[in-house]
């Protein structure tokens, strides 16, 4: 093994001439790849302590002619290696002794032309791209410039490694999502852009590896590359340590055989991964798969750094949302309830891919990872039942008071189109919950059934479908809407606005509770689960009554007043106006007729409807839009409200009111709600 040694000229000793007349010969036969330099710089330089030569067995076979022109930096003028000394580690020797002769200086950096093709003698120094500027060539040279971090940390570093917080080392993905221009087209940067928000800094330190500089340096265009390398001044550059190529191989050693062998790039990527773990990282964060798939298993046991794309990092440190969990009294009296989606399942594909659109499985789940890496706006959630079997899926977040809707898919199947109507209704729902003022909903391949059913219910055609949320209609948007039907249609289109102070019927009708909980999915904590669970799922109810009052005017407006269960201890009496409905049809069937069309929409049992029927006929009320009062009106309330209108305070029966009987009770319920 040649033995190599470096040390700086010393222009007074003896060799001297014979030293400097070795270097300049070097120079002539390399002149073609070092430019041109005249001969009294490198006197100059000796001088100045500025020449470090190298030998193999003895003989001068090297030298670096370097500067140091700020107080923070050294930079490499000439790095020669003759053809013998070439293969032996001179280069490297001689660059380890200029650093060494400098501890106070924090940066090494040579400036190369890309032409000569020496990028991996620059990276066999460890050193890597950091910038580019034009050369001085007439042939319009491009010269990159290759840096180093070395000496003491700095300022950045040194509170780098003494946070307590935990340290993320970003891969080249996910930096180049990060800092790109839009004009760049990057399908996936949405996952990795949700490492930008506020709330990270906080618990997350955010670094590079080294090597970022490297997979930049092959960008293009020239632009994007000049405009992510400014860019990452917001983030502390990792330093290489030696030891970091001996890492790498060991990792890729670790990988399994079945993938380095069809992916060359995760030689490439070992090296990020072993800066990061010499550096004491927690994280690796990618979008490689392949890198995440190579690791899985091992990495964290044996290095403690975990490789993880950015969703999934950002779920484990998910602040206090802005949107209030997912949840639908209604949804989960069926048995159906929302759960949060952290990782993406296994099946996720099977249960919501669009098939009819020809939805692409790696791109749904792209769209789902892009909510998932904004945890403190958005969150994914799915609708399950008991068996754990999805019906529905949503991706939601609060972007500027409205509730932005990505992700909106309902489970195969026949009951695909009732599933579409809840949900449409459920997003209602939550935007009015969060006090938001508009759904807007951009999935473009949530299907023709969602996307009908949006429309029915009154969202703007195409995409984005928006549709604005108040709770009472807008005076001017509802000018010409005055009669009973016209009312009907527009609430049914804008639901939940209620239009006021409209001439259409009123009617009080008494429920007992245990009819209140499965018909209009009234929860007095009592009873959680309706017997009926496509009761849950549907707009439409029937209720059937005796049939005292005729001439019933449709469609008209219906204040349910719970009471109490017959026979029942005064304890359980609710005796509260708790919701209003639309009544859209009111009809004298015999009883027969009356189970045949409607038994599955009430909860009556047929000895409960025969008690009802006078002479074999029963009144048969559909109903539809059932909505709960945000504050119920207790009964010495809602008795005074009666007094207020005329209206006899007996409520054993359905009785008739005045249309401002309805807009009082709703006017109260909402002061209730908001404390007035």
């Amino acid at each position: 093994m040649a033995r190599i040694a470096a040390y700086p000229w010393n222009h007074l000793g003896e060799a001297a001439d014979a030293e400097y007349g070795r270097v300049i010969d070097l120079h002539r036969q390399n002149k073609a790849t070092l430019g041109l330099l005249p001969y009294a710089a490198f006197a100059e330089a000796g001088r100045r302590g500025r020449l470090m030569l190298g030998t193999v067995d003895g003989r001068i076979c090297g030298y670096v002619l370097y500067s140091t022109p700020r107080q923070q930096s050294v930079r490499l003028v000439h790095v020669c290696v003759g053809k013998e000394g070439r293969g032996t580690g001179l280069a490297k020797a001689m660059v380890t002794e200029v650093i060494a002769a400098h501890p106070d200086r924090a940066v090494i950096s040579a400036h190369c032309r890309d032409d000569y093709g020496l990028d991996r003698f620059w990276r066999s120094l460890e050193m890597t791209p950091s910038g580019q500027r034009k050369g001085r060539s007439a042939s319009g040279s491009v010269l990159t410039i290759w840096t180093r971090r070395i000496g003491q940390p700095d300022l950045f570093e040194s509170e780098l490694l003494n946070s307590s917080r935990a340290l993320a080392v970003l891969d080249s993905n996910v930096v180049i999502d990060l800092y790109s221009s839009e004009a760049l087209i990057r399908p996936d940067r949405a996952e990795s852009q949700g490492l930008d928000a506020d709330w990270v800094v906080d618990l997350l330190d955010l670094a590079v590896s080294p090597e970022v500089g490297v997979d930049l340096n092959s960008l293009e265009p020239p632009e994007e590359r000049q405009r992510i390398r400014h860019a990452l001044s917001e983030l502390v550059p990792l330093r290489r340590l030696d030891g970091m190529r001996a890492l790498a191989g060991l990792l890729v050693s670790e990988m399994p055989e079945a993938l380095t062998s069809k992916d060359s790039s995760l030689a490439n990527d070992a090296m990020h991964l072993a800066d990061a773990v010499l550096a004491g990282a927690d994280y690796f964060v990618t979008r490689d798969q392949n890198l995440i798939d190579a690791t899985r298993g091992w990495i964290y046991a044996e290095y403690g750094v975990e490789v993880v794309r950015p969703a999934d990092l950002l779920q484990r440190f998910i602040p206090p949302a802005a949107l209030t969990d997912f949840r639908s009294d209604q949804l989960e009296s069926v048995g159906l309830r929302w759960e949060r989606i952290t990782s993406l399942p296994e099946g996720i594909e099977d249960a919501f891919l669009d098939r009819e659109s020809h939805e692409k499985g790696t791109l749904f789940r792209k769209q789902l990872q892009a909510v998932l890496a904004r945890p403190a706006t958005a969150q994914l959630s799915v609708l399950i039942d008991e068996r754990g079997r999805r019906w529905a899926l949503l991706g939601a977040e609060v972007v500027d008071r409205e509730l932005k809707v990505s992700v909106v898919r309902a489970g195969h199947g026949r009951l695909g189109a009732t599933i579409a109507f809840q949900l449409i209704r459920y997003l209602r729902t939550l935007a009015l919950d969060n006090t938001l003022r508009r759904v807007v909903v951009s999935d473009e391949a949530m299907g023709p059934v969602l996307r009908a059913s949006f429309t029915a219910d009154g969202f703007t055609e195409g995409l984005p479908a928006m549709a604005d949320l108040v709770q009472t209609a807008v005076v001017a948007d509802v000018e010409g809407v005055v009669t009973p039907s016209e009312v009907a249609a527009w609430e049914r289109r804008n639901w939940p606005q209620v239009v006021l102070e409209r001439d259409i019927p009123v009617w009080v009708v008494p429920i007992q509770p245990k009819f209140a909980r499965e018909l209009i999915g009234y929860n007095d904590t009592l009873l959680s689960q309706r017997e009926k669970s496509a009761l849950g799922l549907s707009r439409e109810f029937v209720y059937f009554a005796a049939p005292r009052l005729k001439g019933w005017d449709v469609p008209a407006r219906v204040l349910w007043y719970v009471t109490k269960n017959e026979k029942a201890h005064e304890a359980s009496a609710i005796r509260k106006v708790v919701a209003h409905s639309r009544i859209v049809d009111a009809a004298l069937l015999s009883v027969e007729d009356a189970l045949e069309q409607y038994r599955t929409l009430g909860v009556f049992r047929e000895r409960e409807i025969r008690e009802r029927a006078q002479r074999g006929k029963v009144l048969v009320l559909r109903f539809e839009d059932t909505q709960e009062l945000r504050v119920p009106i207790e009964r010495r309330d809602f008795y005074e409200l009666l007094d207020t209108h005329g209206v006899t305070r007996s409520l054993l029966t359905m009785r008739s009111a005045p249309p401002a009987l309805f807009d009082d009770v709703l006017r109260r319920s909402r002061k209730g709600y908001e404390g007035g």
